[in-house]
């Protein structure tokens, strides 16, 4: 080979070295030029560019973790399958939260025919970092997407059931911070590595994220332990029905209640409770002042409805009677 093929050689060589550390170089720099485009710790809301906008921009950047693609595109096909879109059943509000509305029909022609329907609402805290609304976004997402909304007047659900529903249940707490950490690791790995309360879901020997541990974690109550048992003593709960509950640190807070979780879905449980009794309390008593006047149907009829109703308000009620 002569002298000036060895020299062509090794300059397409070097040519082809600068190519590629150029194109190294420029990709680096994209990078550096996404992660600098929105400030994680400045507020989401913007009330110049307004609530949809903001939204968006939200969204958008939870679209980019993988994650957070999946569980919006979860949302997006529930939301059409009541004929909405996904912005339709995203808004602004004080506090994040997953927001479900039962609607009970009564059929004009037959009192015991009763038709039921839920309508969800998700609300991003306008007051939030941009960092935290997107996570708070995959985790209100996966409560709207997953979790089975809670009917008070069919349910069988005792309270231990509840609790165990709202925090270890499909769509549940910990399902819901799960995906947070997941979308949180993807976007910002950084953030996720020095300061993250994610750390505590990852089991320390095969290093991926742990439901196990969540419940565990997630069933601390720590100081608020008393308002644990006040609330059982009240109703004539025993303790024993809550064998998961720790007293470890309360490091999970209900951002609805300001409370650990176990102590939030207990006071949940006795307000939706406490209301869905004293609605069929009520019913019940206009049923029975119906019954000797009502000729649009049979007494038997009247008097069967009636005590099916009853007989149901006894089974769920028995704390709850006014």
């Amino acid at each position: 080979m002569s002298a000036l093929s060895k020299s062509l050689i090794l300059f397409s060589f070097l040519l082809f070295l600068q190519t590629v550390e150029a194109k190294s170089f420029e990709r680096r720099q994209r990078v550096i030029h996404i992660e600098s485009e929105t400030n994680w710790n400045t507020s989401w809301y913007s009330n110049s560019d307004g609530k949809r906008a903001s939204l968006d921009k939200v969204i958008q950047s939870l679209k980019t973790s993988r994650t957070g693609k999946l569980i919006l595109e979860k949302a997006s096909l529930k939301a059409r399958s009541v004929g909405l879109t996904l912005r339709d059943v995203i808004d602004v509000g004080n506090s994040s939260l997953t927001d479900t509305t039962l609607i009970r029909k009564f059929s004009p022609d037959n009192p015991g025919e009763i038709h039921y329907q839920t309508k969800s609402k998700v609300y991003l805290n306008k007051g939030l970092s941009f960092k935290d609304a997107v996570l708070d976004l995959a985790h209100e997402l996966t409560h709207y997407s997953y979790r089975d909304p809670f009917n008070p007047y069919v349910s069988k659900f005792t309270v231990d059931q509840f609790v165990s529903s709202v925090i270890e249940g499909r769509g549940g707490e910990v399902d819901a911070y799960l995906i947070e950490c997941r979308v949180l690791k993807e976007l910002r790995p950084t953030s996720f590595n020095s300061s993250s309360n994610c750390k505590n879901v990852i089991d320390p020997i095969s290093g991926e994220f742990s439901k196990e541990l969540g419940i565990e974690k997630f069933y601390d109550v720590g100081q608020y332990f008393g308002n644990f048992d006040e609330i059982l003593n009240k109703y004539g709960w025993k303790k024993t029905r809550f064998p998961k509950l720790g007293k470890g640190e309360a490091l999970y807070i209900s951002s609805a209640y300001g409370l650990p979780y176990p102590v939030a879905a207990l006071s949940e449980f006795t307000t939706i409770m406490g209301k869905a009794c004293e609605n069929d309390y009520n019913r019940l008593a206009m049923m029975r002042d119906g019954l000797s006047t009502n000729s649009r149907f049979p007494a038997s009829v009247a008097h069967g409805k009636f005590k099916s109703l009853y007989a149901s308000y006894k089974t769920r009620c028995s704390q709850f009677r006014p």
